[in-house]
């Protein structure tokens, strides 16, 4: 990775992680059995390059803060500017998904898109907010394609809100949203599309809630 990032990274990238300092106290309500491991995984991705800037917040501690930036739960991964986060993951990035996060870690830093130049112009044209959940599985390489399709287009439109959700460590919220064939993205909290997630039936999607132009 050091190689690589080396090779391709050009502009400067910011990861926000929100986290909980550990406690030898287990508090109700405050549980997070993967956030250690989390910021361990984040750390050696920032790690890797000078051009990663990482930084840790705790949840609890700055509440305010989290509320600013949009963060419901943790672990908590943020891509790019604290002031318009478009880019969240949560849980624990682990198997494909860590290769979907530094996949859009190398896109934005390189300022490229994996997108089709239709696709990008369409995206443009939203006029409403459209919030996107993925939800995936560590060993779920469709999911990964899917989570880096939907933050590339969040990168591309500003009314695009873009959440993953790894549901190993969130079963509850995966049971509350009858969450099951995986991967799921889940749009405006109504339009839903199972299975492996192509550019096309997601970007379909978008610009209907979004009220865009028909593809």
């Amino acid at each position: 990775m050091r190689r690589t990032f080396r090779k391709d990274l050009k502009a400067p990238v910011t990861v926000h992680l929100f986290t909980r300092e550990p406690s030898p106290i287990a508090i109700p309500g405050r549980e997070c059995p993967t956030c250690e491991q989390t910021q361990q995984l984040v750390e050696e991705v920032a790690g890797a390059s000078p051009k990663i800037t990482l930084i840790a917040h705790d949840f609890f501690r700055e509440s305010a803060l989290a509320g600013e930036m949009g963060v419901s739960r943790i672990p908590g991964i943020i891509l790019g500017d604290h002031k318009q986060p478009q880019l969240k993951f949560y849980g624990a990035p682990l198997g494909y998904q860590m290769a979907a996060i530094v996949e859009t870690i190398r896109s934005m830093s390189r300022g490229v898109s994996p997108l089709r130049n239709d696709t990008r112009r369409k995206l443009r044209g939203l006029t409403l907010p459209v919030n996107v959940q993925v939800f995936v599985s560590p060993e779920d390489q469709a999911g990964a394609e899917a989570i880096y399709t939907a933050f590339a287009m969040a990168r591309e439109s500003e009314k695009v809100r873009v959440e993953a959700v790894q549901i190993r460590d969130f079963p509850s919220l995966a049971r509350s949203l009858g969450v099951s064939a995986l991967p799921l993205a889940l749009i405006n909290d109504f339009h839903r599309l199972a299975g492996p997630i192509s550019e096309d039936t997601l970007l379909e999607q978008i610009l209907e809630a979004g009220a865009g132009e028909s593809v």
